[in-house]
């Protein structure tokens, strides 16, 4: 299965994207507690979809299989990657890393020169592969237990 395209997400599949991040936060090993803890960061944000700012990966028959979203600081050039899910099934096809693109296309339109990214521990790989560095670690503030890996990514000029 391949990444077909990635468009913006629209409000009406908020509750189907929200699902998608909690079946890939399952598959990392978390039980239900945790998931339950973690739900204000799976839940996709509305606010966020409506400013256009949530982009949805599409397999080639036109099902959600993945999301990002991004969130300007206001911080000189600073975007925050609030996440990217991808549904298990469709766990290293691609997903992924054409979100991560994404995100890239639409920092760069809003003048962003860094993404910073809280990566939880079974993402770490990924987000190193794609060229970020990490900065440090931080509590997850929805699970204090949970270390969260910080990264920056430099944005490359187009």
């Amino acid at each position: 299965m391949a990444c077909s395209r990635v468009r913006p997400a629209r409000v009406d599949e908020a509750d189907e994207l929200t699902q998608i991040a909690v079946r890939a936060t399952t598959r990392d090993g978390y039980d239900d507690g945790a998931i339950s803890r973690f739900m204000p960061a799976l839940k996709v944000n509305l606010a966020l979809i409506a400013a256009g700012l949530v982009f949805v990966a599409e397999d080639e028959l036109g099902a959600a299989r993945g999301y990002m979203a991004l969130r300007p600081t206001g911080m000189g050039g600073l975007i925050l990657l609030e996440g990217i899910f991808v549904d298990p099934a469709c766990a290293r096809s691609g997903f992924g890393t054409r979100l991560f693109a994404t995100a890239i296309e639409h920092s760069r339109r809003m003048a962003g020169s860094v993404i910073m990214i809280f990566s939880n521990p079974h993402a770490v790989d990924f987000y190193s592969r794609l060229g970020a560095t990490k900065i440090g670690m931080t509590p997850f503030v929805f699970s204090p237990d949970v270390q969260l890996s910080m990264f920056a990514f430099t944005i490359p000029a187009p």
